[in-house]
């Protein structure tokens, strides 16, 4: 059934798939490989860094909220290339920080644009696009996240043995550049996020326009958003404070280099497991 669903949506998928994974230059994980470094060269604290990251974070949240709705008011092709450049651009500025405020602001852009930004774009693209089999197709698509948390520790970690890490991260704005446009263009330049799967020819989706459209408003009325909300953010906050802390926890336990970038490897696995 999954393999009939990815043949017949593959262009969808795999764009949902890719920006999944491109999506980790914004997330707690990638960002805290260059914990060390960035402390070391502008003279923080663990704690400092940790309070900065918190800050960011949450104005990048907050400004979700409103750049993630302009999803509804372009088209997704056009609206994927805006994100795309912001990442680009969000990585590029990353590797000129030189103090505390231009951290926090380089933070705030990869955590609003990679974090935020591109996994929500891959989010709803799937979400609209899919009908009856949403789960399913959502599930596929965040294997990407897992596969860059699989591949990138390791790679990241080996390369800043020899190579500076700012430097690494304009490598990351020049490849965002280059191959997520085109890659973009050639996937969803035809795919309207309103549409349905195998649109042509299957009537089975007749209750699309019965389906209802919650306003933000009716959801913060809603008491189930609020018993669902602690499910949801538990994992996220106890995840971000481990991983955007692994350099002290290597540090504190004495660990390898490359402890918890080989652990990231069998986190993936299950969390491709479970999914």
């Amino acid at each position: 059934m999954i393999i009939d669903i990815v043949r017949s949506n593959f262009k969808i998928i795999i764009f949902g798939f890719v920006l999944t994974f491109f999506s980790s230059i914004g997330q707690s994980f990638f960002i805290g490989l260059f914990n060390y470094n960035i402390r070391d060269e502008l003279n923080i604290t663990h704690g400092e860094f940790g309070a900065i990251y918190g800050i960011a974070t949450l104005c990048s949240s907050l400004t979700l909220i409103w750049l993630g709705k302009k999803i509804d008011d372009l088209k997704l092709v056009n609206y994927s290339f805006l994100v795309v450049i912001f990442l680009s651009l969000a990585a590029l500025f990353f590797s000129f920080v030189n103090g505390l405020f231009f951290l926090a602001i380089g933070i705030f852009f990869l955590r609003l644009s990679g974090q935020g930004l591109m996994a929500h774009t891959a989010s709803v693209a799937i979400s609209r696009f899919f009908d009856r089999n949403r789960g399913k197709a959502l599930s596929y698509v965040w294997v990407g996240m897992s596969f860059g948390e699989f591949l990138l520790p390791v790679i990241i970690v080996y390369f800043l043995t020899f190579i500076y890490w700012r430097n690494l991260w304009q490598g990351f704005a020049i490849i965002i550049i280059l191959l997520l446009p085109i890659f973009t263009y050639l996937t969803i330049k035809e795919i309207s996020i309103f549409s349905r799967e195998n649109k042509n020819g299957d009537n089975v989706n007749k209750n699309i326009d019965t389906i209802k459209s919650w306003t933000r408003k009716e959801v913060l009325k809603d008491l189930k958003f609020y018993s669902i909300l602690p499910a949801m953010l538990a994992s996220s906050f106890i995840i971000t404070g481990i991983v955007i802390n692994q350099t002290f926890i290597i540090e504190s336990k004495d660990w390898g280099k490359f402890a918890i970038a080989k652990s990231f490897m069998i986190y993936s696995i299950l969390t491709v497991t479970t999914l």
